[in-house]
Protein backbone atom coordinates (compact mmCIF):
# COMPACT_ATOMS: atom_id res chain seq x y z
CA UNK A 1 0.00 0.00 0.00
CA UNK A 2 1.55 3.16 -1.05
CA UNK A 3 1.99 6.12 1.70
CA UNK A 4 -0.35 8.95 1.35
CA UNK A 5 2.30 11.04 1.25
CA UNK A 6 4.52 11.12 -1.19
CA UNK A 7 8.47 10.80 0.05
CA UNK A 8 7.54 9.92 3.76
CA UNK A 9 9.35 7.97 6.33
CA UNK A 10 7.88 4.36 6.94
CA UNK A 11 6.51 3.91 9.87
CA UNK A 12 8.82 2.78 12.87
CA UNK A 13 8.45 0.72 16.20
CA UNK A 14 10.20 2.67 19.09
CA UNK A 15 12.00 0.09 20.96
CA UNK A 16 12.70 1.29 24.52
CA UNK A 17 15.36 -0.80 26.55
CA UNK A 18 15.72 -0.25 30.80
CA UNK A 19 18.60 1.36 31.82
CA UNK A 20 20.43 -1.27 33.88
CA UNK A 21 21.48 -0.44 37.32
CA UNK A 22 24.74 -1.91 38.49
CA UNK A 23 23.95 -1.58 41.90
CA UNK A 24 20.54 -3.49 42.00
CA UNK A 25 22.12 -6.06 39.55
CA UNK A 26 25.34 -7.11 42.02
CA UNK A 27 22.84 -6.73 44.92
CA UNK A 28 20.58 -9.42 43.56
CA UNK A 29 23.94 -11.58 42.91
CA UNK A 30 25.23 -10.73 46.16
CA UNK A 31 21.90 -11.71 48.31
CA UNK A 32 20.77 -14.43 46.06
CA UNK A 33 20.45 -17.97 47.49
CA UNK A 34 23.13 -19.39 47.16
CA UNK A 35 25.46 -15.81 46.69
CA UNK A 36 27.26 -14.94 43.49
CA UNK A 37 29.82 -12.78 45.28
CA UNK A 38 32.46 -13.13 41.56
CA UNK A 39 29.97 -11.90 39.76
CA UNK A 40 28.26 -9.11 42.10
CA UNK A 41 31.47 -7.47 42.39
CA UNK A 42 31.83 -7.17 38.98
CA UNK A 43 28.67 -5.26 39.21
CA UNK A 44 29.64 -3.19 42.11
CA UNK A 45 32.78 -2.08 40.25
CA UNK A 46 30.52 -0.67 37.47
CA UNK A 47 28.56 0.69 39.86
CA UNK A 48 32.13 2.26 41.79
CA UNK A 49 33.45 3.73 38.61
CA UNK A 50 30.64 5.71 38.36
CA UNK A 51 31.13 6.89 41.22
CA UNK A 52 28.33 5.63 43.03
CA UNK A 53 28.58 5.82 46.94
CA UNK A 54 26.57 2.50 47.63
CA UNK A 55 28.65 1.08 44.57
CA UNK A 56 31.77 1.47 46.58
CA UNK A 57 30.74 0.44 49.66
CA UNK A 58 29.92 -2.90 48.46
CA UNK A 59 32.92 -3.21 46.66
CA UNK A 60 35.11 -2.21 49.68
CA UNK A 61 32.71 -4.77 51.68
CA UNK A 62 33.62 -7.71 49.03
CA UNK A 63 37.42 -6.43 49.13
CA UNK A 64 37.51 -6.88 53.18
CA UNK A 65 35.78 -9.69 53.58
CA UNK A 66 37.63 -11.59 50.07
CA UNK A 67 33.69 -12.07 48.75
CA UNK A 68 34.37 -12.99 45.19
CA UNK A 69 37.83 -11.33 44.86
CA UNK A 70 40.91 -11.24 47.19
CA UNK A 71 40.80 -9.68 50.53
CA UNK A 72 42.83 -6.60 51.17
CA UNK A 73 41.76 -4.61 54.35
CA UNK A 74 44.14 -1.88 53.09
CA UNK A 75 42.68 -0.74 49.92
CA UNK A 76 39.09 -2.05 51.41
CA UNK A 77 39.39 0.73 54.08
CA UNK A 78 40.30 3.31 51.52
CA UNK A 79 37.01 2.59 49.30
CA UNK A 80 34.59 1.92 52.40
CA UNK A 81 36.14 5.97 53.50
CA UNK A 82 35.20 7.03 50.11
CA UNK A 83 32.19 5.77 50.15
CA UNK A 84 31.49 7.39 53.78
CA UNK A 85 32.61 10.81 51.73
CA UNK A 86 30.10 10.56 49.40
CA UNK A 87 27.34 10.01 52.09
CA UNK A 88 26.88 6.55 51.86
CA UNK A 89 25.11 4.78 54.78
CA UNK A 90 26.29 1.14 53.96
CA UNK A 91 29.41 2.88 53.64
CA UNK A 92 29.42 4.69 56.89
CA UNK A 93 28.53 1.83 58.69
CA UNK A 94 31.08 -0.45 57.41
CA UNK A 95 34.00 2.04 57.62
CA UNK A 96 33.13 2.66 61.50
CA UNK A 97 33.50 -1.05 61.95
CA UNK A 98 36.95 -0.95 59.95
CA UNK A 99 37.84 1.76 62.56
CA UNK A 100 36.51 0.51 65.48
CA UNK A 101 38.27 -2.83 65.26
CA UNK A 102 41.71 -1.62 63.30
CA UNK A 103 41.32 -3.76 59.83
CA UNK A 104 43.25 -2.14 57.36
CA UNK A 105 44.51 0.61 59.71
CA UNK A 106 45.15 1.80 63.27
CA UNK A 107 41.86 1.48 65.23
CA UNK A 108 40.11 4.92 66.10
CA UNK A 109 37.13 3.92 68.39
CA UNK A 110 36.13 8.18 68.22
CA UNK A 111 35.81 8.70 64.70
CA UNK A 112 34.47 5.24 64.14
CA UNK A 113 31.69 5.93 66.66
CA UNK A 114 31.09 9.01 64.44
CA UNK A 115 30.38 7.16 61.61
CA UNK A 116 27.91 4.82 63.33
CA UNK A 117 26.07 7.68 65.03
CA UNK A 118 25.88 9.36 60.71
CA UNK A 119 24.89 6.13 59.62
CA UNK A 120 22.23 5.41 62.08
CA UNK A 121 20.92 9.03 61.68
CA UNK A 122 20.30 7.99 57.95
CA UNK A 123 18.22 5.03 59.48
CA UNK A 124 20.57 2.54 58.96
CA UNK A 125 19.33 -0.50 61.12
CA UNK A 126 22.72 -2.15 62.15
CA UNK A 127 24.83 0.70 62.48
CA UNK A 128 21.65 1.65 65.03
CA UNK A 129 22.69 -1.65 66.79
CA UNK A 130 26.29 -1.10 67.05
CA UNK A 131 25.67 2.51 67.81
CA UNK A 132 24.05 1.02 70.78
CA UNK A 133 26.71 -1.75 71.36
CA UNK A 134 28.95 1.46 71.81
CA UNK A 135 27.14 3.11 74.00
CA UNK A 136 25.93 0.38 76.27
CA UNK A 137 29.92 -1.21 76.84
CA UNK A 138 31.61 2.42 76.62
CA UNK A 139 33.44 1.42 73.67
CA UNK A 140 34.47 5.25 72.02
CA UNK A 141 32.28 7.08 74.12
CA UNK A 142 31.25 7.41 78.15
CA UNK A 143 28.96 4.26 78.53
CA UNK A 144 25.08 5.27 78.18
CA UNK A 145 22.92 2.69 78.99
CA UNK A 146 19.71 4.30 78.89
CA UNK A 147 20.61 5.63 75.55
CA UNK A 148 21.69 2.43 74.30
CA UNK A 149 18.72 0.83 75.28
CA UNK A 150 16.90 3.42 73.14
CA UNK A 151 18.57 3.08 70.13
CA UNK A 152 18.49 -1.21 70.44
CA UNK A 153 14.53 -0.53 70.48
CA UNK A 154 14.66 2.04 67.43
CA UNK A 155 17.36 -0.11 65.63
CA UNK A 156 14.50 -3.49 66.23
CA UNK A 157 11.87 -0.58 65.04
CA UNK A 158 14.22 -0.06 61.63
CA UNK A 159 13.97 -3.79 60.52
CA UNK A 160 17.67 -5.50 62.58
CA UNK A 161 16.67 -8.47 63.20
CA UNK A 162 19.64 -8.72 65.81
CA UNK A 163 18.64 -8.79 69.42
CA UNK A 164 20.89 -7.39 72.84
CA UNK A 165 21.74 -10.63 74.96
CA UNK A 166 21.59 -10.22 78.61
CA UNK A 167 19.99 -6.14 77.79
CA UNK A 168 16.85 -5.83 80.00
CA UNK A 169 14.57 -2.26 80.32
CA UNK A 170 13.30 -2.02 83.44
CA UNK A 171 9.95 -0.89 84.45
CA UNK A 172 10.85 2.20 86.02
CA UNK A 173 13.18 3.01 82.12
CA UNK A 174 10.31 1.84 79.85
CA UNK A 175 8.88 5.91 79.22
CA UNK A 176 12.38 7.41 79.31
CA UNK A 177 13.78 4.58 76.82
CA UNK A 178 10.33 5.01 74.55
CA UNK A 179 10.52 8.97 74.74
CA UNK A 180 14.41 8.43 73.83
CA UNK A 181 13.82 6.30 71.02
CA UNK A 182 11.05 8.58 69.37
CA UNK A 183 13.78 11.40 69.31
CA UNK A 184 16.50 9.59 68.41
CA UNK A 185 14.25 8.94 65.18
CA UNK A 186 15.03 12.17 64.21
CA UNK A 187 18.23 12.41 61.82
CA UNK A 188 18.87 15.91 62.68
CA UNK A 189 18.90 15.69 66.03
CA UNK A 190 20.44 12.13 67.18
CA UNK A 191 24.33 13.57 67.01
CA UNK A 192 23.06 16.28 68.97
CA UNK A 193 21.46 14.58 71.61
CA UNK A 194 24.39 11.48 71.78
CA UNK A 195 26.86 14.40 72.60
CA UNK A 196 24.68 16.28 74.92
CA UNK A 197 23.90 13.33 77.23
CA UNK A 198 28.18 12.69 76.63
CA UNK A 199 29.12 16.39 77.89
CA UNK A 200 26.25 15.19 80.82
CA UNK A 201 28.20 12.23 81.86
CA UNK A 202 32.06 13.46 82.05
CA UNK A 203 30.55 16.42 83.61
CA UNK A 204 29.18 13.96 86.37
CA UNK A 205 32.04 11.74 85.52
CA UNK A 206 34.78 14.85 87.02
CA UNK A 207 32.99 14.99 90.18
CA UNK A 208 32.41 11.66 90.54
CA UNK A 209 35.72 10.25 89.96
CA UNK A 210 38.01 12.03 92.58
CA UNK A 211 35.93 11.08 95.59
CA UNK A 212 36.21 6.90 94.27
CA UNK A 213 39.84 7.91 93.91
CA UNK A 214 40.24 8.81 97.38
CA UNK A 215 38.33 5.93 98.61
CA UNK A 216 40.48 3.25 96.48
CA UNK A 217 43.40 4.70 98.50
CA UNK A 218 41.80 4.75 101.82
CA UNK A 219 42.75 2.00 104.24
CA UNK A 220 39.09 1.66 105.57
CA UNK A 221 35.74 2.59 102.86
CA UNK A 222 34.20 5.89 104.15
CA UNK A 223 30.34 6.37 103.31
CA UNK A 224 29.53 9.36 100.13
CA UNK A 225 28.99 12.74 101.11
CA UNK A 226 25.61 14.37 99.78
CA UNK A 227 27.20 15.61 97.00
CA UNK A 228 28.68 11.89 95.99
CA UNK A 229 24.82 10.81 96.20
CA UNK A 230 23.49 13.59 94.34
CA UNK A 231 26.03 13.16 91.94
CA UNK A 232 25.29 8.73 91.71
CA UNK A 233 21.47 10.53 91.12
CA UNK A 234 22.37 12.39 88.52
CA UNK A 235 24.41 10.03 86.61
CA UNK A 236 21.64 7.42 87.24
CA UNK A 237 18.83 9.76 85.62
CA UNK A 238 21.02 10.80 82.71
CA UNK A 239 22.46 7.03 81.94
CA UNK A 240 20.69 4.56 83.60
CA UNK A 241 23.99 3.75 85.59
CA UNK A 242 27.15 4.58 87.05
CA UNK A 243 28.90 1.38 86.84
CA UNK A 244 29.86 -0.02 83.32
CA UNK A 245 32.84 1.39 82.95
CA UNK A 246 34.91 -1.92 82.51
CA UNK A 247 33.71 -2.43 79.06
CA UNK A 248 32.56 -6.38 77.89
CA UNK A 249 32.97 -7.89 74.60
CA UNK A 250 30.26 -5.56 72.13
CA UNK A 251 28.28 -7.78 69.51
CA UNK A 252 29.04 -6.32 65.71
CA UNK A 253 26.16 -6.32 62.82
CA UNK A 254 28.71 -8.48 60.63
CA UNK A 255 29.76 -7.95 57.29
CA UNK A 256 27.02 -8.38 55.10
CA UNK A 257 24.18 -7.36 56.63
CA UNK A 258 22.33 -4.09 54.72
CA UNK A 259 19.60 -1.99 55.55
CA UNK A 260 18.73 1.26 52.77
Amino acid sequence: MKSPHPGAAPDTVAVTTAAVNPLQQGLALFQATPPDYARAVGWFRAAAESDDGDGLAMLGLCQLEGLGMPADPVQARALLERAAARSSAIGRFQFGRVLMTGRGGPADEARGLSAYVSAAAMGHAEATFNLANCLYAGVGCLPDRLAAKALYLRSRNLGCALRPQGVLVHKRELKAVRTLAHRFADPRRLAFLIGERQQELALVQAVVQPRIEQRRKADKPQPLRQAGRLAVGVVAAVAGTLGGYLRPPSSDAGPTTLSF
